[in-house]
């Protein structure tokens, strides 16, 4: 009966020897508008570790006003630190917690990245083992800043000349306006016998070709067209027709000139 009772203080304080505790500290950063002591009381920081019994391990610990996260009793095994802020982005850091000597265990803590396997360890950011700073055996302390802020807002671009100039409508513009205003007077001061060269390559070019649609397409005849003609006929009754109309204009007009004189003999008798 003695010796349980001398076993029951060691039995008690077991556990309490062999959790580790892990406090996250927050301190000034020289990003803009941060001051930890300034955020927000839903601040908080979350660990996931492994599965056990009833499911995986997730804990959470608020802002305290030491500007710290304090995590008491971790048991053996690879936690997922995340600190949720509202106006801030914290990288993921990785919580190692084995067993060391003496029935202690050490913890120690590193960088890690989204989407790496878990075995891809970064840098290591502090912890108990090996006599790092940061904490006794037991009780280890990390320092943790924010890696950038959040943007709720999209902030507007201002006008940039440069890329004015990138735009591909402007490109084709100015290339346009260069040689309107460039051809004449390249064209004027043209050697003679380049000139004549230009000429030629001109009238052999397929645009200038009376077989060219856009060459048919200038000298279309609306007119003709919508009245069921093409352009040969239209020419060729022309010219039938124009000799035919001007005699029938002269025999009418003898005819009027008869019917006039007559008139004026009736009435004069």
């Amino acid at each position: 009966m003695r010796s349980l009772k001398r076993l029951l203080p060691l039995l008690l304080a077991a556990p309490l020897t062999l959790a580790a505790r892990l406090t996250i500290a927050l301190p000034p950063a020289s990003l803009p508008s941060y001051e930890p002591s300034a955020l927000p009381a839903s601040t908080h920081a979350t660990l996931l570790g492994p599965p056990d019994g009833k499911g995986s391990t997730y804990r959470s610990a608020p802002l305290s006003r030491a500007n710290t996260f304090v995590f008491e009793g971790l048991g053996q095994g690879s936690y997922l630190l995340q600190v949720q802020a509202r106006d801030f982005v914290f990288a993921p850091l990785r919580v190692d917690v084995a067993a060391g000597e003496g029935g202690k265990e050490t913890v120690d803590v590193f960088q890690t990245f989204r989407g790496h396997e878990w075995s891809n360890r970064g840098v290591r950011l502090g912890g108990s083992s090996g006599g790092a700073e940061g904490g006794d055996a037991d009780t280890v302390v990390v320092d943790v800043r924010p890696a950038a802020g959040r943007e709720f807002y999209q902030q507007r671009g201002g006008f940039e000349l440069l890329s004015f100039f990138k735009n591909p409508m402007i490109l084709m513009a100015l290339f346009s306006l260069v040689l309107i205003v460039g051809m004449p007077y390249m064209m004027e001061n043209m050697d003679p016998e380049t000139r004549a060269e230009f000429d030629e390559m001109q009238k052999k070019s397929p645009l200038a070709s009376p077989d060219n649609p856009a060459a048919r397409l200038q000298n279309f005849d609306l007119a003709g067209w919508m009245a069921g003609k093409t352009s040969g006929q239209s020419q060729g009754q022309s010219e039938i027709q124009g000799p035919a109309q001007g005699q029938a204009a002269v025999e009418g007009g003898s005819a009027d000139a008869m019917r006039c004189i007559i008139d004026l003999g009736l009435y004069g008798r």
